[in-house]
């Protein structure tokens, strides 16, 4: 997800509530506003702004509004036939009749024709209206262009590109390399369900690692339900193996069930961002965890694990470890945990707040994982435990 978008909230992360939230009006607005930059509207008003902003639109609208009636041929045919009033032989004229033929009465008599035309009295009465160049085509322009600027939706687009801004700078350097949000009837076939490194393989057994009470069991354990996956730990006595490092595969009866997925033999890549929405049960004596494990033991990434209500992140590879226990109070039911890994750094957030960084060293193809465990005995009362994940989201940089 995205880790710019702040809340003032006492607790150290933002509440999964207003996280997803946040990042759905996100989501929304990108809509929005990819709608609106798609739409016929908006190519009309660009060709429109291009237009007005030329500086063309205002040239010719500046055109019509210094068309003034007294520096047109009309003003000037008018004021000579006024001169012409005044004339001896025009008054003469007028009151008796007589010199029609001068020059003087011919040229009043032609002048006055035209000034009582049609199209005279249009072009007098146009070249005097202060308002005529909101009548011309120009201006009719600038107002389309204004309407559409001022609609609801092309007016609310800078809003949009600003509030999506940082958004979608942060999106595009991420393109989808692995996901699941569980909505199948059956567990996705990139999925197993039992311990899986590599060198363990040739067992073609489940197993526990030493100290776990829990035997995980192989695909038991492992529900699909109201699109969760859930792993399910059971007080029930179970027949198996526990993994020591200096023994080897143990056999050992278990008091409990517990169960791990993973993609282990089906994806696994290095580096990019990982996130997972969960649900994590607080049931004292148990851990349940997310994590990405490797073709041998190490490298390690513990993405989230909580155990007895407390969380550690933190990553190991054959010479270093870093390990941190985070201080978060667990007020939230459901949890969006990631990292952000490359070749220098792995920081891991928690509802898009980072927690935690480390610059420890790891280049390995590393497969996603959840699982869960029985460290002590447990209450009746908090049996069966259920760890639920929403969805896992694995992207790559671009």
């Amino acid at each position: 997800m995205i880790d710019f978008l702040k809340y003032r909230i006492l607790s150290p992360v933002t509440s999964t509530e207003k996280y997803e939230k946040a990042i759905a009006v996100m989501e929304s607005n990108c809509k929005k506003m990819n709608e609106i930059l798609n739409s016929e509207a908006y190519n009309n008003f660009m060709q429109l702004k291009k237009y007005v902003e030329s500086g063309q639109c205002k040239n010719e609208i500046d055109i019509v509004k210094n068309q003034k009636f007294k520096n047109s041929e009309e003003y000037r045919l008018e004021k000579k036939l006024k001169l012409l009033q005044k004339d001896k032989k025009v008054k003469n004229f007028l009151a008796t009749g007589n010199d029609s033929d001068s020059f003087e009465v011919k040229e009043y008599l032609k002048l006055k024709q035209i000034s009582e035309t049609p199209e005279f009295k249009e072009k007098k009465s146009y070249l005097c209206d202060t308002a005529k160049h909101k009548k011309c085509k120009a201006y009719k322009t600038l107002e389309n262009y204004m309407y559409f600027k001022k609609s609801s939706d092309i007016g609310l687009l800078p809003k949009l590109q600003k509030s999506c801004k940082q958004y979608i700078a942060e999106m595009s350097k991420w393109e989808g390399e692995f996901g699941d949000d569980f909505t199948s009837a059956n567990l996705a076939e990139q999925w197993i369900t039992k311990p899986a490194s590599t060198a363990l393989l040739h067992f073609n057994k489940s197993y526990s690692q030493s100290g776990d009470l829990q035997f995980a069991s192989d695909g038991k354990n492992i529900n699909l339900a109201n699109s969760h996956l859930q792993i399910i730990t059971l007080k029930e006595q179970a027949d198996g193996f526990s993994w020591s490092n200096t023994h080897g595969f143990v056999p050992k009866r278990f008091s409990y069930t517990s169960g791990i997925v993973s993609t282990a033999t089906k994806f696994a890549h290095a580096y990019g961002k990982i996130e997972a929405k969960i649900l994590p049960p607080k049931a004292k004596g148990t851990y349940h965890a997310f994590w990405l494990g490797s073709e041998q033991m190490l490298p390690f990434i513990n993405v989230f694990c909580i155990s007895n209500g407390k969380i550690q992140v933190g990553a190991f590879n054959n010479s270093k470890k870093a390990v941190k226990k985070l201080s978060i109070p667990l007020k939230q039911k459901y949890y969006i945990v990631g990292i952000e890994w490359d070749s220098t750094e792995i920081t891991w957030k928690i509802n898009g707040k980072k927690v935690f960084s480390t610059t420890i060293f790891i280049s390995e193809q590393m497969y996603p994982a959840f699982s869960s465990g029985v460290k002590q005995e447990l209450s009746n009362t908090d049996l069966p435990v259920v760890f639920s994940v929403d969805w896992i989201k694995w992207y790559r940089r671009k």
